[in-house]
């Protein structure tokens, strides 16, 4: 039976999500509303399917062929979609998520990241990042055989609790490396830092580098201090949320919460410190200062987002807050090729970004977009979670021309 856990006075976190609730909630109404788009609403001509409902938050996506998909919901179900047909999994990991008693949002753990082992078709590994029972941030894989998980075999578990580790996100370089994105959103200032992100004992504010069995390739960057190479490949990250590894150049590409305002575009290298929370573009929800160090000083040995969103308000700057990322090619929709696709959980709607222009475009598909994918076919699929707390009406799109 699986476990589901509401945030309790003994944990140290509850200030901070209780803080997040209320910033999402708002007035604290059930029905999420829409608000308007920061940006220009972009005209580009597409279509939206429904394909599938009753999702509370639909976080991970599996893509086995056109029409057939895993996807792993927040809540720590996984299903099985083909042909229309949705199907629970069973055999699970019992997960923890967190909320706030009486009002059924999931703000942080759970069942996350789902991935295919490249050489799925052969080995039939799928990977899941999820937060266990026992608060340390895991990434298993494990086969699927007719509607029953097996052969579990947890690889990588954080050295701490991370419960603030939201982000969990797998994206592979090769057939047999893998990148993973490991959440530090906790509120930190400059008169109180929160320091995990810079602590190359902790695993919490970084992308790991492991090999497909979870083991720690040889040629991952040493850090001062150890005399081996870690998990770690770069530092100083709050909240990764999306991860795309362009594989014609080689490139990494992370997008990332900042606190209010100060969201990233990132350029992932290997042994770089991205500089959370010495320097940030955001401030804390509160208004204070988060900077501990200038951004002259920050230049000397941190790395820049090579683009930032802070919505300008009359309260010192709203963030976008990212939740997934796509880089757009030969789709069936021509207006998105070139494009990265990222999924804005504050103004709940998907969102186009021009890397040449630096432009950001909002567009016609509304909701909290948790994870969109190409299919092999060119269409997108998207997930979205539900839009009225007191239902499980989250759905499964598809974005076709």
């Amino acid at each position: 039976m699986r476990v589901f856990k509401s945030f309790t006075q003994k944990n140290p976190f509850r200030f901070v999500l209780l803080f997040l609730l209320f910033v999402l909630l708002g007035s604290c109404n059930y029905k999420i509303s829409v608000p308007e788009s920061p940006y220009p609403i972009s005209e580009d001509q597409f279509q939206v399917q429904t394909l599938a409902e009753g999702f509370v938050v639909p976080y991970g996506l599996a893509i086995l062929g056109d029409s057939e998909y895993l996807i792993s919901d927040r809540n720590g179900k996984l299903f099985h979609f083909k042909d229309s047909v949705l199907t629970e999994i069973e055999g699970m990991p019992d997960v923890i998520t967190f909320g706030t008693p009486g009002i059924p949002a999931i703000m942080h753990g759970g069942l996350m990241e789902l991935s295919l082992h490249p050489n799925y078709a052969k080995n039939g590994w799928v990977y899941a990042c999820y937060l266990p029972t026992d608060g340390h941030a895991t990434v298993s894989r494990f086969k699927v055989k007719g509607n029953q998980a097996v052969d579990f075999e947890p690889i990588f578990k954080t050295r701490y609790e991370t419960y603030t580790g939201n982000g969990m996100r797998i994206v592979w370089e090769d057939s047999t490396h893998f990148f993973l994105n490991i959440g530090n959103s906790n509120l930190s200032t400059y008169a109180n830092p929160v320091m995990y992100a810079q602590d190359m004992g902790n695993d919490m504010g970084k992308i790991h580098r492991l090999k497909e069995n979870g083991s720690i390739p040889k040629d991952n960057p040493i850090f001062k201090g150890f005399s081996e190479p870690q998990s770690i490949w770069s530092f100083g990250h709050r909240d990764v949320q999306g991860l795309v590894y362009d594989k014609s150049t080689h490139t990494l590409f992370g997008i990332e919460h900042g606190p209010k305002g100060g969201d990233e575009f990132n350029i992932i290298e290997k042994g770089k410190n991205y500089g959370w929370p010495l320097f940030s573009y955001g401030i804390n929800y509160d208004g204070m200062g988060v900077s501990m160090i200038s951004e002259d000083s920050a230049a000397k040995f941190t790395v820049f987002p090579e683009h930032s969103w802070t919505v300008a308000t009359n309260d010192g700057g709203q963030a976008i807050a990212p939740a997934c990322l796509l880089k757009v090619d030969n789709s069936n929709i021509p207006d998105w090729n070139g494009y990265f696709l990222i999924g804005s959980l504050a103004y709940r709607r998907l969102m186009k970004y021009d890397r040449n222009s630096k432009e950001t475009f909002g567009l016609g598909i509304e909701g909290r977009v948790r994870t969109i994918k190409q299919l092999p076919n060119g269409d997108l699929i998207a997930l979205v979670e539900r839009n009225d707390l007191r239902k499980n009406n989250g759905k499964m799109i598809r974005i076709f021309n």
